[in-house]
């Protein structure tokens, strides 16, 4: 047998040789995989990183036997989570096109119009990361060329490095916030048997002085898993309903508290958080403030149509709210025209998507801090992980998540998230 040159990687060809060349290759390039030669038709790897597209945009694809998750380089979004092969995307997708951001000069205004959030719309997709605001920027910071949500879902994400050890796929995804002097990277991970993507997040100060700042995890469910009722849980205590009035079709109290589960209405009767859609049309807005006895924050969204459940998990700590926004066929101006069904589950360091100058006025909630600190030059690590679970049979209600040390775990369903 004549060996190939040393550049040539056996791994794509395994398929395609008999054992003893694949043993003669494996002596020759060693380790390419611990997996005995025997198995080698069966399986080289369960997880992988591989370019993609998702919408006719440039994606990285990370994936096993089991699930799939898909960000977009133009605006670092988690487009995508959904089981391996296909299948209903958990995740919200516009039903307008969209665009990377290094294009949307070239948008077309009749559909997006030339508002500072249908610069953000423009590009948006499923989970996207808000800093360091989430809401609104200020007139000079908008004179700046900033734009509502701040910056990371406006600039292109550029691929650092990628492998699989220790039996799981990774990739790292890292950018530059060049307004508000921000470098930001991400390290996405998939086990080779798991249902669950571990996100490590690092931000880091790139001015001296220390700022005062909002950071969320602005992850939106979508019309295809929402449609038809979708059951909802999570280990928040109390909340507090939007401060002002901001939609004519919005159905809960305005600037009231309450305890978990139970939104007042401006009628003065309650509506379940644990159910969504609840009605025909709506679009309200409400914080909840994670229990500060616990060291993780957690909701489960679960579809009995589909029979998935989507779990996230987050450290308690750096994002101690969840805001709830509800849009349900109610928003009129473009690009919305009344036809997204979402609901934004956005694990959060401000209390409200509001501005800067208003939650540092505030100062705190519910004895809650509404907004974080970055000090000068500091890098800060947080982490979140992103599962999906698949269930036989109709669940009455969203299962909760206990504490066990080691792992979140729905006793219910037997689902566990290692933490």
């Amino acid at each position: 047998m004549t060996l190939p040159p040393k550049s040539y990687s056996p791994v794509q060809s395994l398929r395609r040789l008999s054992p003893q060349e694949v043993e003669l290759l494996c002596r020759r390039y060693p380790p390419v995989v611990t997996t005995k030669i025997s198995e080698f038709s069966e399986i080289i790897m369960h997880a992988k990183v591989s370019l993609a597209t998702f919408r006719g945009r440039q994606a990285v694809a990370l994936s096993n036997d089991h699930i799939e998750l898909i960000v977009l380089t133009g605006g670092g979004h988690i487009a995508a989570i959904r089981n391996a092969g296909g299948g209903v995307n958990a995740l919200w997708e516009p039903h307008w096109p969209t665009v990377d951001p290094n294009l949307r000069s070239l948008i077309d205004t009749d559909v997006f119009g030339d508002s500072l959030e249908g610069r953000l719309l423009s590009s948006i997709a499923g989970h996207n990361l808000c800093i360091d605001v989430f809401g609104e920027q200020s007139p000079g910071e908008c004179d700046a060329g900033l734009t509502f949500h701040g910056e990371a879902g406006m600039v292109v994400w550029s691929s650092a490095e990628s492998g699989h050890d220790d039996g799981a796929a990774w990739f790292v995804l890292t950018t530059q916030l060049p307004n508000t002097c921000l470098e930001i990277e991400r390290r996405y991970s998939l086990g080779d048997d798991a249902r669950t993507v571990d996100v490590e997040e690092t931000i880091t100060n790139l001015v001296g002085f220390e700022r005062a700042m909002g950071r969320s995890q602005h992850a939106t469910l979508g019309a295809d898993f929402l449609r038809g009722g979708a059951l909802f849980s999570c280990n928040a205590d109390r909340g507090h309903t939007w401060q002002k009035p901001h939609d004519e079709a919005a159905t809960w109290a305005v600037d009231a508290d309450f305890t978990y589960p139970d939104v007042p209405n401006a009628d003065g009767s309650t509506s379940d958080w644990r159910h969504y859609p609840r009605v025909d049309s709506n679009s309200d807005l409400c914080t909840q403030r994670i229990n500060p006895a616990d060291a993780h924050g957690w909701f489960v969204a679960a579809q009995n149509a589909h029979h998935q459940a989507v779990v996230y998990n987050w450290e308690r700590d750096a994002f101690p709210w969840l805001m709830t926004w509800e849009e349900n066929y109610a928003r009129t101006p473009v690009p919305w025209n009344c036809k997204e069904l979402t609901r934004g589950m956005e694990f959060s360091s401000y209390a409200y998507a509001t501005s800067r100058r208003h939650l540092v006025e505030l100062g705190t909630l519910l004895d809650t801090p509404t907004y974080e600190w970055l000090d000068a030059c500091e890098t800060k690590i947080t982490s979140f992980s992103i599962s999906l679970f698949n269930y036989d049979n109709d669940l009455d209600e969203a299962p909760a998540l206990t504490d066990q040390g080691d792992a979140l775990v729905a006793e219910t369903t037997g689902w566990a998230i290692q933490v």
